[in-house]
């Protein structure tokens, strides 16, 4: 009997033990899990190296615009009005990597390229072109262009190509200015704050033809991007905008007005003038 009770005791005791066990490994897999989420939610912050010959201002006109080199980032903004700044960039901008799935529990960073040289700028008439290569965690680098455009009065059209297929991830990053607020705009009109938020954001035409990722903010600057591909625009930083691109390149538009109504009707009228697409059978 007590030979009974002792074998009863001892088999409780094993199941406590391998519930305990249980315990620990589940709360160490949230953990890790936890961890990977976010990893893969992280801002992605390029490093700009650039030549010594960079580390001295100057400026670039296009068009109507000017891109002043300040050393180690750059302002974009009308010739006639300095103060009017459409893009500043403070440090590296560009970063590039390798993804898998199109977000949600599915969606993974599988390499990161966040070494960013800046070598050359060459202007041709309304256009700047910025030169440069991206280095991988992996090591290898692969080149890229990015083309600033005079787009008239409302402001700048932007191309980011990076030159090596198999990179499908692109991130683009700026500042913003201390206090300044960013809002989206729904299909009625309606604005709503967008910051403080991380907005997976579906590609242009991939939501009953919605027109991508756009906002504008309270220092009248608009931005609208015209990628197919799904992006994330990370707004949790008072200081910086975060652009994640899933796709090697990026077609978009930042625009400048007296008003919310005017820059609207900028984005619309960009649309406009995009080819239509065929009307499905």
């Amino acid at each position: 009997m007590g030979a009974e009770l002792q074998g009863k005791r001892g088999s409780a005791g094993t199941l406590r033990t391998a519930g305990f066990s249980l315990l620990v490994l589940l709360a160490v897999t949230l953990a890790v899990l936890r961890g990977v989420d976010a990893w893969q939610k992280a801002p992605v912050i390029a490093e700009l190296h650039r030549p010594p010959a960079f580390a001295v201002p100057r400026d670039f006109d296009f068009g109507r615009y000017r891109l002043s080199w300040l050393g180690s980032g750059f302002e974009v903004h009308p010739v006639a009005q300095p103060d009017r700044v459409l893009w500043r960039v403070e440090g590296g901008f560009l970063a590039a990597g390798i993804g898998r799935g199109e977000g949600g529990a599915w969606e993974r960073r599988e390499l990161l390229c966040r070494e960013q040289s800046l070598e050359s700028f060459e202007r041709q008439g309304t256009r700047l072109r910025l030169k440069g290569h991206v280095r991988c965690d992996d090591g290898h680098t692969a080149p890229y262009e990015l083309v600033l455009e005079d787009d008239g009065t409302r402001g700048i059209a932007l191309t980011v190509a990076l030159e090596a297929p198999e990179l499908n991830r692109l991130y683009l990053g700026w500042v913003r200015d201390p206090g300044e607020a960013v809002f989206g705009v729904d299909a009625s009109g309606i604005s709503r704050s967008l910051s403080g938020q991380r907005l997976v954001v579906a590609g242009r035409g991939g939501e009953e033809g919605a027109p991508g990722a756009f906002y504008l903010t309270s220092r009248l600057r608009g931005f609208h991007s015209l990628s197919a591909a799904s992006q994330v625009l990370d707004l949790r930083d008072p200081r910086r905008v975060g652009l994640e691109v899933r796709e090697g390149r990026l077609v978009a538009y930042f625009l400048i007005g007296d008003s919310p109504a005017e820059l609207l009707g900028h984005r619309d009228a960009v649309e406009r003038a995009l080819p239509r697409r065929p009307a499905p059978d």
